[in-house]
């Protein structure tokens, strides 16, 4: 009963090879899926952030354009202050002039009016430096006027660059926090970009891997239909050379579902077909048990070994030795009890060893 426990044990594990390998085309699929989903967003991303730096580039182009402007507005401003200090000072000397011609056109014009001349000499010079001072004044008068008309003019134009200046400053101000957040949102896009690229490369890593899984079970599989026992019957090879000494006779009193034999001390015990070894461990009643699983759910069991250094799962040939002998009480000596099952059911070993 506990040996038919360990066969429907392997046989349950050997069942979930296919499951495994249903489980890995499954974490294929979706690893795929999340590459293209991450390939979507890479390009999306890689489009967006190109539309970015397109309009960081284009402001930059744009602050240039306007740091040159607003340069040359500044210079002109300079000039114009200049022109209009220039004609300020102009004017306080006209006006100066004025002041100085009047404090002196003034007290002749009182004087005269006052005593009069004594002759017609005095009379005509008097009156030609009256002249002489009118012409004056009245130049530096006109002088005075277009010095006040060229100021108003000059200080237009200085009002008009002051407002260019201003609305070119504050457009430039704008460009600039602008470009500040088309920095920022560029350096998130990149730092997301990086970040699905990274996810895209570890995804592609995990499918590379079960790729790799994928392969190998499906080699497994591949192996044990290509190595079908059930064609094997009368050709299989005896585990060892020996003298029988337990018959096969599941009905039997006593019973048994298998063959014994005695063996020379330090016989090797061989795998009676290809396989994989799915148990090796020690057993109440039966020593140190191997079994094999051969495919299409047959399965052949060793019993009372001495040695046995295969570890589970190691894949062995036809005839590949898989122990030692060891003291078998039936064959009160060495000696090596083996089964031939399928689906859990005995199999007479006999009908498909090898004769002779």
């Amino acid at each position: 009963m506990l040996l038919s426990c360990l066969v429907l044990t392997a046989s349950f594990c050997f069942a979930s090879l296919e499951k495994e390998m249903a489980a890995k085309n499954k974490q294929l699929a979706a690893q795929k899926k999340a590459i293209e989903s991450l390939t979507a967003k890479e390009r999306t991303l890689h489009k967006d952030l190109a539309k970015l730096e397109g309009s960081v580039k284009q402001a930059v182009t744009s602050l240039d354009k306007l740091e040159d402007e607003l340069a040359a507005h500044k210079k002109e401003q300079a000039e114009v202050a200049g022109r209009l200090d220039t004609l300020l000072a102009e004017r306080e000397k006209t006006t100066a002039r004025l002041q100085e011609m009047m404090q002196t056109l003034w007290p002749i014009y009182l004087t005269a009016k006052e005593e009069g001349f004594a002759s017609a000499e005095q009379w005509a010079e008097a009156n030609r430096r009256e002249e002489w001072l009118t012409s004056l004044y009245r130049e530096a008068q006109a002088l005075r006027v277009e010095i006040e008309r060229q100021s108003q003019i000059v200080a237009d134009q200085q009002s008009v660059l002051d407002q260019k200046t201003a609305q070119a400053e504050n457009k430039l101000n704008k460009i600039k926090d602008s470009r500040t957040d088309l920095e920022k949102k560029k350096t998130q896009y990149e730092r997301q970009l990086a970040d699905v690229r990274v996810k895209k490369k570890e995804s592609e890593k995990q499918v590379q891997n079960l790729m790799g899984s994928i392969a190998s079970l499906r080699h497994k599989i591949s192996l044990q239909s290509s190595k079908q026992i059930s064609k094997l019957q009368g050709q299989l090879t005896w585990p060892a050379k020996g003298k029988r000494v337990v018959s096969f006779s599941p009905n039997g009193n006593p019973s048994s579902n298998g063959v014994g034999l005695s063996l020379s001390a330090g016989t090797p015990v061989r795998s009676m077909s290809w396989g994989k070894v799915v148990h090796n461990d020690q057993l109440r009643g039966f020593g140190q048990v191997v079994i094999v699983f051969h495919g299409e759910d047959y399965y052949s069991l060793y019993a009372f070994l001495s040695e046995a250094p295969l570890p589970v799962g190691r894949e062995v040939e036809r005839g590949e030795q898989i122990g030692v002998c060891g003291f078998y009480p039936a064959a009160k000596g060495e000696g090596l009890y083996f089964e031939l099952r399928h689906k859990q059911k005995v199999v007479n070993p006999l009908k498909w060893l090898q004769s002779g």
